[in-house]
């Protein structure tokens, strides 16, 4: 068994400005910009809690904005390859790092988990697993990746569209056994407008956050491409 002092965390974060694009058919790019960063001080802090290192968090991004803000938080910061490829490129850049500097478990980590809290961590944590065995927390439909614990000498990841799935049949692949843990607080992300509407409807986003937010942008349902889980 591995000690805990050799689990890192790693979360992956497209920028400050570019993440969450698929929200602007309910948010203006200031009001986008503002909800990135919330997520991503929510995301490190409740990390490194659970951790109880901000040195074993590793933010990558393309991003010197969130670089920066990922330093000033405490954790370590890992720019993208110069010509970055994907987000499962960038995730195989940043377990590299991460190995590097002894890790060996990895949590792959969202940035859009507004309801995330440490004891959902403690729960992916706590499912029984022998060397190898993959654990997987799918987003609420049970189609993308919204967490995933791995050995870190895994270079191979499946995010995007279908990635649950794929993830899963990755660990098969390898001959290892792969783990759901289903829990609400992994599970709910803020991936698209009607995401947005229900985490702002359920009484679960802190109103005194919500009222700095500038006025959204007028409801259009437009399609913008992004990069997903």
């Amino acid at each position: 068994m591995f000690k805990n002092k050799y689990l890192y965390s790693i979360v992956p974060h497209r920028g400050v400005n570019a993440g969450k694009s698929r929200l602007a058919a309910v948010l203006s790019d200031v009001a986008r910009g503002k909800l990135n960063r919330w997520l991503l001080a929510r995301t490190l802090s409740v990390v490194t809690q659970w951790l109880g290192d901000a040195q074993r968090c590793v933010v990558v991004s393309p991003c010197e904005v969130t670089l920066a803000l990922a330093r000033r938080a405490g954790v370590l910061a890992c720019a993208e390859p110069p010509s970055p490829t994907g987000l499962n490129d960038a995730l195989a850049h940043a377990a590299a790092h991460a190995a590097a500097l002894g890790a060996q478990r990895l949590l792959i980590l969202s940035c859009d988990l507004p309801c995330l809290e440490v004891s959902a961590l403690q729960a992916m944590q706590a499912v029984p697993l022998t060397d190898g065995d993959v654990v997987i927390a799918p987003d609420r439909h049970h189609s993308g990746t919204n967490a995933l614990l791995v050995d870190a000498g895994v270079r191979e990841f499946a995010f995007g569209a279908g990635s649950y799935a794929k993830h899963l049949a990755q660990g098969n692949a390898r001959g290892v056994r792969t783990v759901a843990c289903v829990h609400e607080a992994l599970a709910f992300d803020l991936d698209t407008a009607d995401d947005f509407d229900a985490w702002v409807s359920s009484g679960d986003a802190p109103a005194d956050f919500l009222a700095t937010l500038p006025q959204t942008a007028p409801r259009t349902r437009a399609t913008v491409t992004s990069r997903t889980k």
